[in-house]
């Protein structure tokens, strides 16, 4: 489907160009499903608002300089062996996050805190 040039050129000034990018499968979805046109838009609506959401994360995680890639996996825990494994598999649960309990990561340099933080964040 090839949208009219007037339909692209209203989505860009209203900017909403990202609309463009799943508007094709949510009108085959449209049409196959008999959904009214408010279902159609709202459909459309929340894709907008998901590209904006992951749009801003990767802004926010590119301004924070975040060393992507960096996993509990990939930690070298045979290089710390005074560290509590035990802890850092526990933190990556989240479970801190529910019952609202504060965290420190601290240490001397080099000694994975980076990673851990960045391995656990949720």
């Amino acid at each position: 489907m090839n949208p009219s040039p007037e339909l692209n050129t209203t989505l860009k000034q209203l900017r909403l160009s990202g609309v463009l990018d799943s508007l094709e499968q949510r009108n085959r979805q449209a049409i196959d499903g008999q959904l009214a046109y408010t279902e159609f838009l709202a459909m459309l609506l929340h894709d907008e608002v998901a590209r904006r959401d992951q749009k801003k994360l990767r802004t926010r995680l590119a301004r924070a300089g975040f060393a992507m890639g960096k996993t509990l996996e990939t930690f070298d825990f045979d290089r710390l062996p005074n560290l509590n494994r035990t802890h850092i598999h526990d933190l990556a649960t989240g479970r801190y996050i529910d019952e609202k309990v504060a965290i420190l990561i601290a240490g001397p340099t080099g000694t994975g805190k980076s990673q851990v933080s960045i391995a656990v964040r949720g």
